[in-house]
């Protein structure tokens, strides 16, 4: 037996409960229902279910079938029928408005379609957002449209959804079955950080340095239930760690900002589910190393049984709060009529008191989306205190977002950037089109526009806290997904201060047996044995953090004779022979040089491999004379020539026939100053003869000719060929 059949109507006013059978898609239902109302059975034998006749009360019904008819009822389950019920089609000349209430305050009611077929812009079902047609309509639906989803928006106080259906006397239809919901509100939810290790100074903040392990253990208060509930720690470096309890580390020292999300598993208001509406801040500081400049030896490498100080400076670190730039998550927008879907970042860049005093201190919010059908939605900012504003209110009918894909698939267009700013001169609404997307259709053309509604509603909101896009899609069918957002402060607006500079509370030199004393952070280090010969430099600072430098000096070997630098005072590479230095390293120290052939280390257009201006009183490139040739006037001697230059193995050199006789010294330097021929010739014929010159390098050189009796000195330039 499927159900019980009656011979006739019959009206009953009953206050009971009611054990009946239903045969719903074949399967035989047991439901108890308790109601005070007029109950009618049909008396047509392919009549199935039982009805309800409201007759303008209303009424609660828990898991009851509900036929189209005139009245109110509040129902948060069972299934919606047209008159026709299950099996039989509506009537003719219907024109009956049913308003569906939620059980509970906070309630809203859905409606999901499975079938819908009515004569084609004949019979028509119109569905209002609250609890008369006097609200804003949601639809009208005719045909074999596909409904879909159909929310009582957020801002519908009441959660009803009211029904208006009217057909004519011919040509109906199988009419619809939709089920019945609602979307239950959200829980206040409170995150809670119930222990950190290590421990929290007196001030609350953790400190640890660079690589610590810092294991954070949190936990919700939930106002009904937490069952199913996913914790997601935002570390303040950008990335985040799932998890009630963590285990974590940093690799760079600065100071972080670490929090707790929580979402419940309640999707009915937003697709990641209602979330936590505090924040625990807790502060984390990681120490780094400090700046060991200044920390070296006065000398670098020693001769044998040489002594040297080392000094240990140590500056410490300044640890910054670098506030990362919030990161939006993509956030697929499906279909759905009354839907709420919702995309947001946690900002902490500011101080916790610090609330939107100016609509300008928000220079524009921007997101980069796709959707097929921009007449589906609207568009809200909210705020971490619940403060919202409408950004954009359905406009465009089937104009795009972006290159939206529109071929019935749930694969992602192309997001394209549109901001809102009080800047800007339009409304999106008013903006030009473009053909994008799939199939190529108009597009709103991206760019900034004016807000829907003025900022003023979100002063004095925070400016910390969890900022959310929010998306009410109105209209079955089309999707979209938004890839990103972001909201953009005044830069010029105070940041959250946080910086902190850790001190040093202990510095001093490893134990060596070559350290022969000790002042402060200042060491005299006396090498026994050639070779190198490292110190360490260690501190300690407040974290406990402990750090080191080292130095390190070279002892020469024992009978290695010094090497003589030059110093070099106007840094054009050649150092003044007369200010000198001994040191055992190969590498000059500062402000020296390797070779000491400049006349002049006050200019450094002066030096011997300076272009030389004849008769200007300079001599620039330091060979004793102004210009480049020789004469009698400059020397009061005769022309000195050097011949075979460019040479090869030998150099002959002419001299005035005043030198006859006398003893000539022949220095040759390499350009780094170094002697690679020295002897002394007598001066024969009017000159002397260099052989012996073959194993010079190919390179220019400097020969200098002197004779010290009569203060003869000349230094010239010549070339190995």
């Amino acid at each position: 037996m499927n159900a019980f059949f009656f011979k006739k109507a019959f009206f009953l006013f009953l206050d009971a409960t009611i054990l009946y059978f239903l045969h719903l898609k074949n399967k035989v239902l047991y439901r108890s229902v308790k109601f005070s109302t007029l109950v009618t059975n049909s008396i047509n034998p392919m009549k199935k279910v039982l009805s309800i006749l409201l007759l303008g009360i209303s009424v609660s019904v828990f898991g009851q079938d509900i036929l189209m008819q005139n009245g109110t009822i509040s129902a948060c389950s069972g299934t919606f029928y047209d008159s026709g019920g299950e099996n039989l089609n509506y009537s003719g000349n219907e024109d009956y408005t049913l308003t569906i209430c939620p059980e509970e305050v906070g309630q809203r009611v859905k409606l999901e379609f499975f079938d819908f077929e009515t004569q084609l812009n004949v019979d028509m079902i119109t569905i209002y957002d609250g609890d008369s047609t006097s609200e804003p309509i949601i639809g009208i639906f005719s045909g074999n449209t596909s409904i879909g989803l159909i929310f009582a928006s957020f801002e519908n106080s009441s959660g009803c959804l009211t029904i208006n259906f009217t057909s004519n006397g011919v040509g109906n239809a199988s009419g619809w079955i939709a089920d019945i919901s609602c979307a239950m509100p959200c829980q206040d939810i409170t995150a809670v950080l119930d222990s950190v290790s290590p421990l929290a100074n007196a001030e609350g903040i953790v400190e640890v340095c660079v690589g610590d392990n810092i294991q954070l253990n949190g936990s919700g208060v939930f106002e009904v239930d937490g069952t199913g509930a996913s914790y997601t720690w935002d570390l303040g470096d950008g990335s985040t760690a799932l998890g009630q309890s963590i285990n974590v580390t940093y690799d760079e020292p600065g100071v972080y900002l670490v929090n707790l999300d929580i979402h419940d598993t309640n999707m009915d208001n937003y697709m990641d589910g209602c979330s936590n509406g505090n924040a625990i801040n807790q502060v984390i500081r990681v120490s780094g190393a400090p700046d060991f400049t200044g920390t070296q030896a006065d000398d670098s490498t020693l001769c044998f049984g040489d002594t040297t100080t080392i000094q240990g400076v140590a500056d410490p670190l300044l640890l910054f709060y670098n506030c990362p730039p919030p990161e939006s998550e993509v956030t697929f927008l499906p279909d759905g009529s009354g839907a709420a879907y919702s995309t947001c970042i946690n900002v902490t860049c500011f101080d916790n008191e610090a609330v939107l005093t100016d609509v300008s201190q928000i220079l524009d919010i921007c997101m980069n989306i796709e959707h097929s059908f921009s007449g589906d939605l609207d568009i809200f900012i909210q705020s971490p205190n619940g403060q919202e504003v409408r950004l954009f209110d359905q406009a465009g009918g089937g104009t795009y977002f972006g290159g939206a894909n529109d071929n019935e698939t749930l694969d992602p267009g192309i997001g394209e950037d549109y901001c809102f700013s009080m800047n800007a001169t339009t409304l999106l609404a008013n903006a030009p089109t473009e053909l994008n997307g799939n199939p190529p259709s108009e597009s709103w053309v991206p760019g900034t526009y004016l807000p829907y509604e003025n900022f003023d509603a979100l002063l004095g909101s925070p400016l910390n806290g969890e900022w959310c896009i929010r998306i009410v899609d109105n209209l079955s069918i089309d999707n979209g997904y938004i890839f990103s957002w972001e909201l953009n402060f005044d830069p010029s607006l105070e940041l959250q201060d946080y910086e902190y500079t850790p001190q040093i509370i202990s510095q001093s030199w490893d134990t060596n047996s070559s350290i022969t004393e000790i002042n402060g952070n200042i060491i005299t280090v006396a090498p026994e044995s050639e070779g190198e010969h490292c110190y360490t430099f260690r501190t300690i600072d407040e974290f406990g953090c402990e750090y080191a430098e080292e130095v390190c000096v070279t002892m020469t070997a024992e009978g290695q004779p010094p090497t003589t630098f030059y110093e070099d005072l106007d840094g054009d590479g050649y150092g003044d022979p007369n200010s000198t230095i001994e040191d055992c390293s190969d590498t000059p120290p500062f402000g020296y040089v390797v070779n000491g052939l400049d006349c002049n280390d006050t200019n450094n257009s002066v030096n011997p491999d300076a272009d030389d201006s004849e008769g200007n009183g300079v001599d620039e490139n330091c060979d004793g004379v102004d210009g480049d040739l020789l004469s009698i006037d400059d020397f009061s001697l005769e022309n000195i020539e050097i011949l075979q230059n460019p040479f090869n193995e030998s150099i002959s050199l002419n001299l005035p026939e005043q030198l006859l006789g006398s003893k000539i010294n022949i220095i040759i330097y390499d350009l780094n100053g170094r002697k690679v021929y020295n002897k002394t010739h007598e001066c024969l014929e009017g000159g002397v003869k260099l052989e012996g010159l073959s194993n010079l390098l190919k390179a220019p050189y400097f020969m200098e000719v002197s004779n010290d009796a009569i203060g003869l000195k000349v230094i010239r330039k010549i070339v190995k060929n």
